[in-house]
């Protein structure tokens, strides 16, 4: 999949304007990975867009039965502009997400 990126939060990676490629998220760990996220119930009125690309961060709980779980999911801005802070998920937060992909490279201009 090739997606346009606009905006600088992450500029130190992928400038205004590139055109990215991304791959389809087949799960397992996204810790450290940049990653292209729909939220479905929310527009960026600059962008006009309900779509962010950040670098995905999670905390994880053991749950009464053993398994594990999202405490906490961050997505994280890569850019100069001191402006960009993390976005904070918590479990309530992601039901109208999904990761659309993970970041494979910049095409050349």
């Amino acid at each position: 999949m090739a997606y346009r990126v606009l905006g600088e939060s992450m500029n130190r990676r992928i400038k205004n304007g590139a055109i990215c490629i991304f791959r389809e998220s087949l799960g397992g760990s996204r810790n450290g990975k940049i990653v292209l996220v729909e939220n479905y119930g929310k527009n960026d009125e600059e962008y006009n867009s309900s779509f962010t690309v950040k670098t995905y961060a999670s905390e994880k709980r053991a749950t009464e039965d053993g398994e594990w779980e999202h405490s906490v999911i961050l997505l994280r801005p890569n850019s100069t502009d001191p402006n960009f802070k993390d976005i904070v998920l918590h479990e309530d937060d992601c039901e109208n997400m999904r990761i659309v992909g993970e970041f494979v490279a910049v095409l050349d201009e």
